[in-house]
């Protein structure tokens, strides 16, 4: 939904023009301590679908690291992905509340560090350069995540209200295919987008796999099986190619 508005004179974050060494999303060796995703500002496309990982260098360690991926929508060229990884800095305080927790992310990009305050267990929320908030209208709010793959397909996966799930699987459009959802069970969860994104070659050129993203947030308790189907959307009563399958609990 491209309803994210460009709020230049405050964002902590550089326009689509930055760009930055292509590499994994987990740094080598780290502890994974929690994953966030959501939609950031963008000042000249329509949003930034931003994940973010969060690690330390030993279990019980303190955060130290973490790994970005960010997606910028609707640019001249299309949707395009960067992913980075690079220190992490926890620190106290901010413009209005002395005691909030402070996650400062460096970058070699132009815009540099970046600053997420903790507000509650399951909410990063993007601060500007000055550890000042931004206006509630901008999408500022990063979400506690659980990231599903097909190698992850039969498993229950436990989550507390407020937490989101991303299922991401690998998708070939080009030949007609794609993932088709079906749920059962109750409503304890909400989905709220999905997308597919065209994975970029080492050249610089789209190829033709892809992934389809999926996103969901977790309303109240229950439990809620979420299976999809690859097949080609005209082709009745043909088994499909390949399925999935995750069934969510929410305490």
């Amino acid at each position: 939904m491209r309803v994210f508005a460009a709020l230049i004179t405050l964002l902590a974050l550089a326009g689509c023009a930055g760009s930055g060494s292509e590499s994994s999303s987990k740094p080598d060796a780290s502890v994974l301590l929690a994953m966030y995703t959501g939609i950031l500002p963008c000042a000249d496309c329509a949003g930034i679908r931003t994940d973010l990982w969060i690690y330390a260098e030993q279990h019980a360690g303190e955060a130290s690291r973490y790994g970005l991926r960010e997606t910028y929508i609707g640019t001249r060229g299309g949707d395009r992905t960067v992913e980075r990884t690079g220190h992490l800095t926890v620190s106290h305080g901010t413009a209005s509340e002395r005691e909030a927790t402070v996650y400062q992310i460096e970058s070699d990009l132009p815009d540099g560090r970046r600053n997420f305050v903790r507000a509650g267990d399951n909410e990063l929320r993007l601060l500007d350069r000055e550890k000042r908030e931004l206006p509630s209208s901008t999408p500022r709010s990063l979400y506690r995540a659980v990231t599903l793959v097909e190698g992850d397909t039969g498993k229950v996966i436990d989550i507390s209200a407020g937490e989101r799930v991303i299922v991401r699987l690998p998708s070939n459009r080009t030949t007609g295919y794609s993932w088709a959802l079906l749920t059962s069970g109750s409503d304890a969860l909400t989905r709220l987008a999905s997308e597919y994104t065209q994975v970029v070659q080492s050249d610089g050129k789209p190829g033709a796999q892809g992934v389809e993203s999926w996103y969901f947030q977790a309303k109240g308790s229950g439990q809620q099986e979420l299976r999809f189907e690859y097949r080609r959307p005209w082709e009745r009563n043909v088994p499909a190619a390949k399925s999935t399958n995750y069934t969510i609990r929410v305490r």
